[in-house]
């Protein structure tokens, strides 16, 4: 959960989770530090595919851990939603997973790699023997943090909650649309409160059945989404809700500010007996958002007021990448990633030789630079995939999407003059409150521009930015949708169907609005197979796509990183989420 904030390199854009942290591509920056990247040779093989159905809670001691005070986590995005019913950006299912709202499974880092585990199911879901339904049974006792019990009807009205797409699931998953029994045709209880959703059923007070349409052998770890959260249907306030909601993990919502601050505390009805994943050491945890990485993560290396308590989420500012692989590496923390950026073209409306040449012309060392990216935070890309998934396989870079170097803006005009499409107008939203988004987009232009084409970039705020792309009708041809994807989990079927399908087109989930009926069929063959099977058939379908449709330009992998004060311990990154385990973070002052 794109997917996941979408972790920008350079605060550019935002990113569907796998979504993705709001975060941004290369409107970002190539860098001009001299960092070395000692995390780039982990990347593909980071991510492992496994399960422990029997871990039980509570999760174990950090050693030296001690309970109190307030950690403070600077975000530089704005996600668009803390419903769990909407929630598919990075940062917010981090936030989300790591302290709010247990699901029926989840991830615990073991040795750097994610295992999947229970959470509020015993054990981790068992199929059918035809892959049609997934059974889950649910821990017993457990509350939510006004005191009051956890139903098990709770989970199905928190899974038909996320079909309200012209609601609380406005930006969330498609998943539960592709794969469950009903999904295609139900709008959710507000829009249907009377229809009987067919998808999930429930067998006497402690069991759930999902009804599938198709097999899904990786089922059990999309129900580690923040959809899988129960909501009683009682305390659902709809949009509101994600200002009080009632939680099942360590910690409530005091108070939420949206674009500005979520204040938690202690949920004091939260059970560790029951919960093998995480801890909760801070008393109070303060999440900051829409800051800007470059004033936090100085304040943060200075251990300046606040910023001593503070880890800073965002990727490291170019010019600071001398302090944290120098003097202040002890406050900085690098590893693998599950995200990548993007370059989005509208495949309706960019013709395809059109889309090469903006290929072949595209500044991706100028923009980089401009916009302040450092060698720290990212690899060029050249596939759709990040090189931790499962079965990826790096082939060579077609040329006009290579994720590096100046660009050909006179090999790029002439094809423009060959296809008669010199002129051609290319629209897209940037972020005019960032001075970096600026600069990088100064430099995008003046190649496009000086390449043949006429450019209408149109100035937005950060506040408004992460909508205004997500939106399908938006009267711009491209940098639209999803800018980047970290995957939801370590295998393909997280990856290409979410992006290439077309299903998340009205979410603003995908890559250049593409949709093919041949591509389709070949990824429902493909997600039917045993994951280990899968994985090299998936990867040909990258090349295949890159080769063949070009509906986006890759630009970067993004490496995980974090910038910490004096007092933040226990920073372990992890390569699902792509930021910190916040769950194991404690403060010692």
């Amino acid at each position: 959960m794109t997917k996941l904030v979408a972790l920008s390199a350079a605060g550019l854009t935002a990113v569907s989770l796998a979504a993705c942290s709001s975060g941004g591509p290369s409107g970002s920056g190539s860098g001009s530090d001299n960092g070395d990247n000692t995390a780039a040779a982990e990347q593909t093989n980071a991510a492992v595919a496994a399960t422990n159905p029997d871990l039980k809670g509570p999760a174990p001691a950090v050693t030296g851990a001690k309970k109190g005070g307030t950690l403070y986590i600077d975000d530089s995005s704005n996600p668009p939603t803390m419903d769990p019913a909407g929630i598919y950006y990075i940062d917010s299912n981090a936030f989300a997973s790591q302290y709010l709202y247990r699901t029926l499974t989840q991830y615990k880092i073991v040795k750097g790699k994610p295992v999947l585990v229970p959470d509020l199911a015993e054990g981790v879901g068992t199929p059918s023997a035809d892959g049609l339904t997934w059974t889950f049974k649910i821990k017993k006792g457990l509350k939510y943090s006004d005191g009051s019990p956890v139903k098990i009807e709770d989970f199905v009205y928190g899974m038909e909650r996320s079909f309200a797409k012209e609601s609380v699931a406005l930006n969330g998953t498609d998943y539960q649309r592709q794969y469950l029994v009903g999904g295609k045709d139900y709008k959710g209880p507000y829009k249907q409160p009377k229809a009987k959703f067919k998808g999930v059923t429930t067998k006497g007070d402690d069991t759930l059945v999902f009804h599938l349409v198709k097999k899904v052998p990786s089922f059990n770890y999309f129900a580690s989404f923040p959809e899988f959260t129960p909501v009683p249907k009682a305390k659902d306030t709809k949009t509101d809700y994600q200002k009080h909601p009632v939680t099942t993990g360590p910690y409530k919502v005091n108070s939420y500010n949206v674009g500005s601050k979520l204040l938690l505390s202690r949920n004091k009805y939260w059970e560790p007996k029951t919960d093998p994943v995480r801890n909760a050491y801070p008393d109070k945890i303060q999440i900051n958002l829409a800051i800007t990485d470059l004033a936090s993560q100085q304040r943060v290396l200075a251990n300046s007021g606040v910023g001593a308590n503070t880890v800073n989420i965002g990727a490291i500012d170019s010019s600071l990448a001398s302090k944290v692989t120098g003097a202040q590496k002890n406050q900085f923390a690098i590893g693998p990633s599950s995200c990548e950026f993007y370059v989005n073209m509208n495949v309706n409306e960019i013709p395809l030789n059109v889309r090469k040449a903006i290929g072949y012309a595209y500044p991706w060392d100028q923009i980089r630079k401009a916009g302040g990216l450092s060698k720290l935070n990212y690899q060029p890309a050249t596939t759709y995939a990040a090189p931790s998934l499962q079965g990826f396989k790096k082939y060579t870079p077609l040329p006009y999407a290579t994720g590096q170097g100046s660009g050909d803006t006179a090999k790029a005009k002439a094809m423009l003059q060959k296809a008669g499409k010199v002129g051609f107008q290319l629209s897209y939203y940037y972020r005019s409150d960032k001075p970096n988004v600026v600069a990088a987009n100064n430099a995008r232009k003046a190649a496009l521009t000086k390449a043949g084409f006429k450019i209408k970039d149109i100035p937005v705020s950060s506040a408004e930015y992460t909508k205004k792309i997500a939106d399908p009708k938006a009267p711009v041809n491209m940098m639209q949708g999803t800018p980047g994807w970290c995957y939801d989990w370590p295998t393909g079927d997280s990856v290409y169907p979410v992006l290439f399908s077309g299903e998340g087109i009205p979410d603003g989930t995908t890559v250049g609005q593409f949709k093919n009926a041949a591509v389709n069929a070949e990824m429902d063959k493909i997600g039917k197979m045993d994951p280990a099977k899968a994985a090299p058939e998936w990867a040909k379908l990258d090349q295949e796509i890159m080769t063949k449709y070009v509906p986006g330009l890759p630009d970067y992998y993004s490496m995980n990183t974090a910038t910490f004060g004096k007092n933040v311990k226990n920073v372990g990154l992890n390569p699902i989420i792509s930021m910190p385990s916040l769950a194991q973070l404690w403060v010692s002052n």
